[in-house]
């Protein structure tokens, strides 16, 4: 077992083991979003409704800096959107813990997703430009080993550190962020001063737009079904811990950090496993089965509290290991040369999205029939995502049969 850990981490660039470093500071500043519903009632003393609005802008910045983060960084370089992106979103948190109204914190939220959301595609670039195809899946993986650790870490300590008061959730969010620009400014600026030089010698990409792509248009929309049943987990199953199961912040910390700590463990060794096994969108279903399971475990009555967390949470950490990283390399395989940022810009907004519609989605529908009826819901979406990405894996098959 040992041996086949260590065989998992084998053949990683670099330069990709650094991306993941940078993840790890950047992504252990994720408290004040992990928090961010419960912030916004308990602290702000918002209404369910208002905190999913406010929620809402967040998401909604993050689609517009993920769409002006992959121009950037088809024009500019990966290099440089990630320091630009660090810097000011670690300013924002500043900025955000100072906003106490209703429409001041939706202003703040929107712009800190906007900055700090343009990070994403420029990363994902970063991971193309330093990975051949035949490790790209598991460096995709460790990116998120290091995402899920921070996340992890996130909301476990962000659970304590609410005992002593919400600002120091802002305060080492926006500290994490310099941290992450200070690796960015000297471990990459070596290795990615030569993305632009070699880009030149690049023949000319004749990859239409991903705005025209009709295979991956499709994908996007099931990828957004699929993300808005998954981000219920940050955004109203924390929730339904509290309210319903009557869980104290550090033990909700501690129950979604347990997510995190599967999908450290579990990930890199399962994709060295069977990542040439079945195709990527076969493994995308099969997370999407995880996904129902997942919530029709959230349905029991509560005092079946821990059982239910506990299934919900493993079955989901195990849906989100083969969603993810498939998913994430299903999209590059589509990406032209020219068109990185675009394609993975695409794809980052799909998440963006539904970081528009989850918490409203969510919170509207408690507010109106209560949690059992979302988790229901959210069951038939996934049945929905699972038979939209079958249909697409037959119509690929199709095309390169046909090619």
């Amino acid at each position: 077992m040992l041996r086949h850990i260590q065989s998992s981490f084998q053949g990683i660039p670099r330069a990709i083991w650094i991306l993941s470093l940078v993840s790890l500071i950047n992504r252990t500043g994720t408290m004040v979003v992990a928090f961010m519903t419960l912030y916004f009632i308990q602290f702000l003393h918002f209404s369910i409704p208002q905190a999913g609005y406010a929620s809402a802008c967040f998401g909604a910045g993050g689609i517009l800096g993920m769409y002006i983060g992959g121009v950037l960084t088809d024009k500019i370089g990966y290099y440089r959107v990630q320091l630009f992106s660090l810097m000011s979103g670690g300013t924002m948190f500043f900025v955000a813990l100072n906003a106490h109204t209703f429409y001041a914190a939706c202003a703040a939220v929107f712009v800190l997703a906007l900055v700090s959301e343009a990070f994403r595609p420029a990363n994902s670039v970063a991971v193309i430009f330093h990975s051949d195809e035949e490790v790209r899946t598991r460096s995709y993986s460790l990116l998120r080993v290091g995402v899920n650790m921070a996340v992890g870490l996130a909301f476990v300590v962000g659970g304590v550190l609410i005992t002593y008061g919400w600002h120091w959730l802002f305060w080492v969010d926006g500290f994490a962020s310099y941290g992450a620009a200070a690796i960015v400014f000297f471990l990459l600026k070596d290795i990615s001063t030569t993305q632009n030089t070699s880009k030149k010698t690049e023949p000319e990409d004749v990859t239409f737009s991903a705005y025209r792509d009709k295979d991956f248009l499709i994908f996007i929309f099931f990828t957004l079904i699929g993300a808005i049943v998954f981000m219920q987990l940050i955004w109203t199953v924390p929730l339904y811990f509290k309210t319903g199961y009557g869980w104290t912040e550090a033990q909700i910390g501690l129950a979604i950090g347990l997510n995190c700590a599967i999908v450290m463990c579990v990930e890199m060794p399962l994709i060295f496993k069977i990542e040439n096994k079945k195709g990527k969108l076969w493994f995308v279903r099969l997370g999407l089965v995880c996904y129902i399971i997942a919530f029709s475990a959230l349905i029991l009555p509560v005092n079946f509290a821990l059982i239910a967390a506990l299934i919900h949470i493993v079955v989901i950490s195990f849906g989100e290991v083969f969603i993810m990283p498939f998913s994430s390399n299903w999209a590059t395989t589509q990406a032209g040369t020219r068109r990185q940022g675009q394609y993975m810009a695409l794809y980052g907004m799909s998440y963006g999205v539904c970081n528009v519609v989850s918490p409203i989605l969510g919170t509207q529908i408690i507010n109106a029939f209560g949690f059992n009826y979302l988790w229901l819901m959210l069951v038939v979406l996934s049945c929905v995502a699972w038979a939209g990405f079958y249909f697409l894996e037959k119509n690929t098959v199709k095309h390169r049969l046909r090619n």
